[in-house]
């Protein structure tokens, strides 16, 4: 499975080399907020975008790895006391068994 990965991330990365090679003369105006910006480097606006996905998906990570984290707390105390009731129902037979025979006796 890493192979794969790596494989995924060297061809990204080669690709992003090519796109900014073949475009590092391109210059672009850019309109933010009705603030423009003229005159900026392709391969810089797609840097600041990149930087920015990564940000967001950082953050996106952080809050899914919390909230699993919050459901694998639950499901250990769950299956804690499924195990504390399974422990119950295997000893229930067995004292209703002593409470029989000291009846007899």
């Amino acid at each position: 499975m890493w192979i794969i990965r790596y494989a995924v991330s060297a061809i990204l990365i080669i690709a992003l080399l090519g796109f900014t090679i073949q475009n590092s003369y391109q210059r672009v105006v850019i309109n933010i907020a009705g603030i423009t910006f003229t005159d900026v480097p392709l391969i810089f606006v797609v840097y600041v975008a990149f930087c920015i996905g990564l940000i967001f998906w950082f953050a996106i990570s952080i809050v899914q790895y919390f909230r699993m984290l919050g459901q694998l707390s639950e499901q250990k105390k769950k299956n804690r006391t499924l195990t504390e009731e399974i422990t119950t129902l295997r000893n229930l037979p067995l004292e209703e068994l002593d409470e029989q025979q000291e009846e007899k006796d």
